[in-house]
C-alpha cells in the first residue's frame, strides 16, 4: 500500500474535526491521488511486479486488500494490521460512497459539488415534497360557482357571439315603416339598437340554448336565417332546403340536441309536414301528427316531446293544444277550447306546464285572447294568466320560469292599443308591465326569451 495512503487515513481519522477532510469529496480525491502513486511515495514509479494493483478501482482495491494475489517482494512497507486494514476499508468505503452520492446528485438534476442532503442551497432544511393533487388550492370561482350539470355550448357551424343574459329577450319592432330585431332588457325595459333591420316583414326568432345564436323565420321573404345574437353573421340557414318545403313556418329548437330543429313546411300540394331537421337541412325523421293543420311547434326541455296546436280542419287558425313524442305515437290533446281556439303553446323550463293563448269573444262580440297555463300532461283545468281585456298572444317563458313575456294590444303607456311586449309573473303576484316604454315603434312578430 502506498505510504501516502497512510497519511490520508490518518487525516480522515484525526481526533479533532478541524483536522479532518472538510468534505467527502476532498477525502475521496486525496485517497485516489495517494493510491495512484508508487509504494515509495510520490516520486517513485509504481512497480508492476507488486502483488497489489497500482491502478485502482474500488473493486480492485478491495480485492487486493483481501490478499488474493500473490505475494510480491519485500519492499519494507509495514504490514497491514487489522486496525490499519479496517481504517483503509473505511476510507475506501468513503470513496465509494462519495462516488455514489456524486452520481445521485448529478443524475438527479442537482449541481455536482458539495451536497448536504436534506438542506437547501441556503443551508435550510428542505420542505417535504407536496402532492400536487392535494396541495393545490381551488380558485374562488370553483368554490363559489359550481359548474352547471348540463352546460350548453355553441352550435357548430352557426353564427355565434357572446351569449345574452337571462334578462334579455329578442323582439321584432316596427318603427317608421321599417322592421327590425332588437335586444330588450326585461329588467329595465330598455330597447337596444337594432340587430337586424330593413327586413321585408316581421321576424319570429328562436334562441339557442346557450343564448349566443338565433334562428328566425323571416316573414315576407319565406326564409329561415341564422345570426349571432349581436346581429353578425346573418345568412341563409340551408344551403339545400329540405325536399318539397315550399313555405317555412317558425321552427322549434331542440334544447338538448342543438343541431336539431322541428320544422313545419307547406308542401307544393298545400299540405303540412312536420319533420325533425338538422341545422344543415337534412331531414332526420318525420313526425306524423294525423291532423290536417298544426302550427306553433315547441320542444319540451328534455327534447323528447313536442307541443303544438292542431285541428282537423284545413286552414284553421287555431285548435287544441297537443303533446306528442318525437319518437312517434299518437298526439295527446291537453286542452279543449270549446267554441274558441288555442294556439302558441310553450313548455315551462321544468317541463311541468305549458303556457298558451286562447281566443274568445268579449261581451260586444269582439275578439279577445287570454293567456292560460295548463299542466303539461293535460291534468286539471287551464288557469288564466292574464285578464282577457285585450289580445294577448305569443307567450314565452323566462329562462328561470318565473315570468312570461308576450305581445299584447292592451292599452300601453302611450295611451294606444298598439302592440307592445309585456312581462307578467307566472304566480300572478303582479300585473303585466310594459317593456320599451318611450321607444319608437310597436311590437311585431313574436318575442324569444327562454327555449322553444
Amino acid at each position: 500500500m502506498p505510504r501516502g495512503f497512510d497519511d490520508v487515513v490518518a487525516t480522515a481519522m484525526a481526533k479533532e474535526p478541524a483536522d479532518r477532510y472538510s468534505t467527502c469529496r476532498a477525502l475521496a480525491t486525496a485517497a485516489r491521488e495517494a493510491l495512484a502513486t508508487g509504494p515509495g511515495g510520490p516520486g517513485r514509479p509504481a512497480d508492476p511486479d507488486e502483488g497489489l494493483p497500482t491502478t485502482l478501482t474500488a473493486a480492485g482495491a478491495v480485492a487486493g486488500l483481501a490478499g488474493a494475489g500473490p505475494a510480491g517482494p519485500d519492499t519494507g512497507e509495514r504490514p497491514a494490521t487489522p486496525r490499519r486494514t479496517a481504517a483503509i476499508l473505511a476510507v475506501v468505503g468513503t470513496v465509494l460512497a462519495a462516488g455514489v452520492v456524486t452520481a445521485f446528485v448529478v443524475r438527479g438534476g442537482g449541481t455536482a459539488g458539495t451536497a448536504t442532503i436534506g438542506a437547501t442551497s441556503q443551508g435550510q432544511e428542505s420542505p417535504p415534497a407536496r402532492d400536487s393533487a392535494t396541495s393545490s388550492i381551488p380558485s374562488s370561482s370553483t368554490l363559489s360557482s359550481p359548474a352547471p350539470t348540463s352546460a350548453a355550448t355553441p352550435v357548430p357551424g352557426l353564427p355565434h357571439s357572446d351569449p345574452i343574459g337571462d334578462q334579455v329577450l329578442l323582439a321584432n319592432r316596427t318603427a317608421n315603416g321599417a322592421e327590425g330585431l332588437f335586444q330588450v332588457d326585461t329588467a329595465s325595459g330598455q330597447v337596444g339598437q337594432p340587430l337586424l333591420s330593413g327586413a321585408p316583414g316581421p321576424q319570429y326568432p328562436v334562441l339557442s340554448q346557450d343564448r349566443g345564436s338565433v334562428i328566425y323565420f323571416q316573414a315576407g321573404a319565406n326564409t329561415l336565417r341564422p345570426a349571432a345574437v349581436d346581429g353578425t353573421g346573418d345568412r341563409f340557414l340551408f344551403d339545400t332546403p329540405p325536399a318539397n318545403c315550399q313555405n317555412y313556418h317558425r321552427p322549434a329548437w331542440n334544447p338538448v340536441d342543438q343541431s336539431e330543429l322541428a320544422l313545419l313546411c307547406t308542401t307544393s300540394g298545400g299540405s303540412l309536414t312536420l319533420n325533425l331537421v338538422g341545422v344543415d337541412g337534412r331531414v332526420r325523421d318525420p313526425v306524423a301528427t294525423g291532423l290536417a293543420t298544426v302550427d306553433d311547434v315547441a320542444f319540451s326541455p328534455d327534447g323528447k316531446s313536442l307541443a303544438y296546436w292542431g285541428s282537423d280542419s284545413q286552414g284553421a287558425g287555431g285548435g287544441r293544444i297537443y303533446v306528442q313524442s318525437v319518437d312517434g305515437g299518437e298526439p295527446t290533446p291537453i286542452t279543449d277550447p270549446g267554441a274558441g281556439n288555442d294556439a302558441d303553446p310553450v313548455f315551462s323550463p321544468d317541463g311541468s306546464n305549458i303556457v298558451f293563448r286562447r281566443v274568445g269573444t268579449d261581451a260586444a262580440g269582439g275578439p279577445i285572447a287570454h293567456l292560460y297555463v295548463v299542466n303539461a300532461d293535460g291534468s286539471g283545468e287551464p288557469t288564466p294568466l292574464t285578464d282577457g281585456s285585450s289580445v294577448d298572444q305569443d307567450p314565452i317563458y323566462s329562462p328561470d320560469g318565473t315570468e312570461v313575456a308576450f305581445k299584447s294590444s292592451r292599452q300601453n303607456s302611450a295611451g294606444t292599443n298598439d302592440d307592445q311586449i309585456w312581462v307578467v309573473p307566472v304566480d300572478g303576484s303582479a300585473t303585466p308591465r310594459e317593456l320599451g316604454v318611450g321607444a319608437p315603434g310597436v311590437a311585431d312578430g313574436a318575442p324569444a326569451w327562454g327555449h322553444r
